[in-house]
């Protein structure tokens, strides 16, 4: 496995325990295929955003990828013929990026109590990881550790958006 690989396995599997040691879910990451493709779709113009913000905001930035992750799969549940080609506009307040975070919470999910705690703990932890990494800071292995980050945030968003609207992990027979 290269470091990359290991990069990104490892995160998940500190993300999926801080979400689950938090209550948000239970130790398995719901996933679906569905929501892969939006996010290869989405992050071009995510990442243009938050690459810009991310100096002065790392946690905010890698939150909103977990944001724009719960936004998604609400969607998903809600109506997917209707949401599965939106564009990235839709998920961005009056403000843009600045605000996704409370445009996300008060209007794709109507929530914010419990997603606001969830994206705050898994964020603080992926930047927190993505530091103690050993790629140095501007390089290009810390630019693919940021993408990974995003990416990962992302999925994991999806999850506890899921999992929050009645979702389980069941093995099919």
């Amino acid at each position: 496995m290269d470091t990359l690989a290991k990069y990104r396995e490892d995160l998940t599997k500190c993300l999926l325990e801080v979400a689950t040691g938090n209550g948000h879910l239970a130790g398995t990451l719901l996933e679906t295929p569905d929501l892969d493709e939006p996010w290869e779709r989405l992050a071009p113009s995510f990442y243009g955003d938050a690459v810009h913000n991310f100096n002065d905001y790392p946690e905010y930035c890698l939150a909103c990828a977990g944001y724009l992750g719960m936004a998604v799969a609400h969607l998903w549940d809600k109506d997917w013929q209707q949401y599965k080609d939106a564009p990235y506009g839709i998920f961005l307040g009056d403000r843009g990026f600045d605000n996704m975070d409370d445009y996300i919470t008060g209007h794709i999910l109507q929530e914010s109590t419990r997603s606001v705690a969830a994206m705050e703990s898994c964020s603080a932890a992926a930047y927190h990881f993505l530091m103690k990494s050993g790629a140095e800071p501007g390089t290009a292995d810390a630019y693919r550790r940021f993408l990974i980050s995003g990416e990962v945030m992302y999925r994991i968003g999806a999850a506890i958006e899921l999992a929050r609207l009645g979702y389980h992990f069941e093995a099919l027979t």
